[in-house]
């Protein structure tokens, strides 16, 4: 006698919250991953009967596995030729730095001396009331003398600072095939690599904690 069970794809239908707090990478299409797990396992019986549950438990596990599948889109997005196997890269950074000061001290100095001098005589006659001659009466004698003396000075100093810095960046890449492995290995494992698909991956380990594989 057969018995009822629960099924994933019977949850999807009548249960419309079901993949609410599922989230997914960026990178990852989240519908185009509940197809896939719908597509592998809907007919499958789902572990727990409660679908608020279930629907919370889908949150639980699609935060626990975040990491991984972050870690895969990150790797199948890698740039790489695959039929080599040696790949370097290498920088170089050549920083010049230059720098000096330059002292300099100016001085001027000024002397300038002046001297004048001066001499006079101031001679008084006079008549007598009977006379028409004149006589001297009084003299005086006056003599100025000077000096001016200056002096003057002057300093000036200055510092030039001279700063240059040169920078040199130059970069390198060595790469291809050191001969450890043959190109036809190569070839095979990047089209192995090709065949490996990232939804079913996610979707069986969805499957996995989620259903029982009976039909």
């Amino acid at each position: 006698m057969a018995t009822a069970k629960i099924t994933l794809i019977g949850f999807n239908n009548y249960y419309e919250n079901l993949w609410d707090l599922l989230i997914v990478p960026s990178g990852i299409n989240k519908q185009e991953l509940i197809n896939n797990i719908l597509m592998k396992g809907g007919e499958f019986e789902v572990l727990y009967s409660n679908p608020e549950f279930m629907k919370n438990m889908i949150g639980v596990w699609s935060s626990k596995w975040m990491h991984t599948m972050e870690r895969w889109v990150k790797a199948l997005s890698i740039n790489y030729e695959p039929l080599e196997n040696y790949d370097r890269r290498e920088e170089w950074l050549d920083v010049n730095n230059r720098s000096g000061n330059t002292n300099r001290t100016e001085s001027a100095t000024g002397h300038d001396d002046s001297t004048s001098s001066g001499s006079g005589n101031t001679t008084n006659e006079r008549s007598a009331f009977d006379d028409s001659d004149y006589s001297p009466h009084d003299k005086s004698n006056s003599t100025s003398s000077g000096s001016n003396t200056s002096n003057s000075k002057t300093d000036a100093t200055g510092t030039i600072n001279e700063n240059e810095s040169e920078t040199n960046r130059r970069t390198g890449r060595a790469h291809g095939n050191i001969g450890v492995t043959t190109s036809q290995q190569m070839l095979e494992s990047e089209l192995e690599i090709a065949r490996w698909n990232l939804y079913d991956e996610i979707a069986d380990l969805f499957l996995s904690e989620f259903c029982i594989y009976t039909y």
